[in-house]
């Protein structure tokens, strides 16, 4: 990666994925070198008591120690010193394929302020969303989210692509799942150029973090009565 102010920052948030998040590492390094893309990699450890850290770090990228837990608190964690003019925003588990940055980029770069990975297509592999977020919670965030002005299909994906001027300017402030509501709810509010792109969505490694009920309800509770 090249030295000065990055055009992309890729910020990656970990909690317990010493099994997939060197995986991820090695995946944007790859992809940032072959297209050379000027990009630093941030990865957010969110109080990982396995190895996670100590892979990390033998990976040479940026670590960013955030002990308040919660998937927004690591986000808002490695904004801070992000200093690219695109953040990529890509889970640590290995559902995402990060090969796919150059396309969040180009239509970055075309005009677009905000890029969302939209998972449900024909790439989602089997078995990688289970039941009942599919056809249950994803459908019903869809409905509150589009009560609240967001119009896409996808509510609750895990990699975007968005404009730094744009994203300091959102005020982000919620720490735990219910993050991913909140900054779609305030990119429709601030009228963003949204674009939607289909990407591939696999299996992730290692256990999910997930509380189908819990994190269903912290989304809910925001999205009705934005709390």
């Amino acid at each position: 990666m090249k030295r000065g102010r990055p055009e992309v920052s890729v910020v990656v948030p970990c909690l317990n994925e010493e099994q997939g998040v060197g995986f991820c590492i090695d995946r944007i390094k790859e992809v940032v070198e072959r297209n050379r893309i000027n990009a630093e990699i941030i990865v957010v450890d969110n109080g990982s008591i396995d190895k996670s850290r100590e892979v990390i770090l033998k990976k040479g990228v940026k670590l960013v120690v955030e002990p308040k837990k919660g998937y927004g608190s690591a986000y808002l964690s490695g904004f801070k010193i992000a200093r690219g003019e695109f953040i990529i925003m890509g889970d640590s588990d290995g559902s995402y394929d990060f090969y796919e940055i150059p396309r969040f980029v180009f239509e970055l770069k075309k005009g677009y302020d905000f890029v969302i990975g939209n998972r449900f297509n024909k790439k989602m592999k089997k078995g990688a969303m289970p039941f009942l977020h599919k056809y249950v919670g994803n459908p019903i965030l869809r409905i509150l989210l589009w009560i609240r002005g967001f119009k896409q299909k996808e509510v609750c994906t895990g990699f975007v692509g968005i404009k730094k001027q744009e994203l300091d300017k959102m005020n982000l402030k919620k720490t735990g799942m219910e993050f991913s509501s909140e900054i779609l709810v305030k990119a429709a509010k601030r009228k963003l150029k949204i674009k939607e792109i289909d990407i591939v969505y696999g299996n992730r490694f290692g256990k999910s973090k997930l509380r189908t009920f819990r994190d269903g309800w912290r989304h809910f509770r925001y999205l009705v009565f934005g709390e």
